[in-house]
């Protein structure tokens, strides 16, 4: 049993000989990947379509960012300068409208005489006040003394008062004082329907096809209101046309979408980097190759 379990002394040279590993070597024309990446194997990363996008987003979207930057600096000059020309005194509207000056001189208050055309009479809107309540604007054409004419924006009534009939206090006789802002073409978005010239729904102010079918001039006096809340509940309960609040209505949500850019931009680059950052793949076998 003991010759069985330890070798004779004639072959312990050859076994000692045996295990005396020697490092493995690949027949001719043959190699193999280690596991060691270190030593034999070294990956490269290969940047695929996706992360080339994700590499424009952060540049696309600050780009963006310092857009709006730019258009809220514009935006807040154009109102600045609106409200500016709306704390001004009145000045008469000019016996001729030059088109081309209206831009100019929007919200500038003026002052201008006539008699109403409430055969004319155009509803703009369904429009919401303040109060959540719907209804029309109204805008009639003024005749004046020299025989041109204005369209005057009168006021809001609600929607149970859009017809004539049912608000005749609202139908002013005999030559009218009026004093409004002056006002051009609204800018329509994609999600204002066309105007029904036809069934007289006006969805948007459309000044040059208003000004065709009426003969007005191009321009439209829009009256504002600066009476206490209880004077002008009673005026609607009455059908009687309220003016706007005497305030620069411009949209301006360019802070908002400064933050949604920057914040795109910051997010995407944080993204990037932990892509970047991460080591790439390593083979976990040997393998022929």
């Amino acid at each position: 049993m003991q010759s069985f379990f330890r070798p004779s002394v004639r072959y312990r040279p050859l076994l000692k000989q045996t295990w005396n590993l020697q490092p493995l070597k690949a027949p001719s024309g043959v190699r193999y990947l280690s596991t060691d990446a270190e030593e034999i194997y070294k990956p490269r990363r290969r940047l695929g379509l996706g992360t080339l996008a994700l590499c424009t987003i952060p540049f696309i979207t600050f780009g963006l960012g310092t857009w709006q930057v730019q258009r809220l600096r514009w935006k807040t000059h154009l109102i600045e300068d609106m409200e500016e020309r709306m704390a001004k005194s009145p000045i008469p509207l000019p016996k001729r409208v030059n088109a081309q000056a209206v831009k100019d001189f929007e919200y500038r208050r003026v002052r201008v005489s006539g008699v109403y055309d409430h055969t004319k009479e155009m509803l703009l809107g369904p429009r919401t006040r303040g109060d959540g309540n719907s209804g029309y604007f109204l805008i009639t054409p003024l005749r004046r003394e020299n025989g041109s004419i204005v369209l005057v924006k009168r006021g809001w009534v609600p929607t149970e008062k859009k017809e004539q009939s049912t608000r005749p206090e609202s139908l002013d006789e005999g030559v009218q004082e009026i004093e409004g802002l002056l006002r051009g073409t609204e800018m329509k978005n994609s999600f204002t329907p066309d105007n029904e010239i036809e069934n007289n729904q006006w969805f948007w102010v459309d000044v040059d096809t208003m000004s065709e079918l009426t003969g007005a001039e191009p321009v439209v006096i829009e009256r504002v209101s600066d009476k206490p809340a209880s004077q002008e509940n009673e005026l609607i309960r009455r059908g009687i046309p309220v003016g706007r609040s005497p305030v620069v209505e411009v949209r301006n949500s360019h802070l908002q979408y400064i933050i949604t850019w920057y914040s795109l931009s910051a997010a995407t680059t944080a993204m990037l980097w932990i892509l970047l950052k991460r080591p790439a793949a390593r083979p976990n076998k040997m393998r022929r190759i």
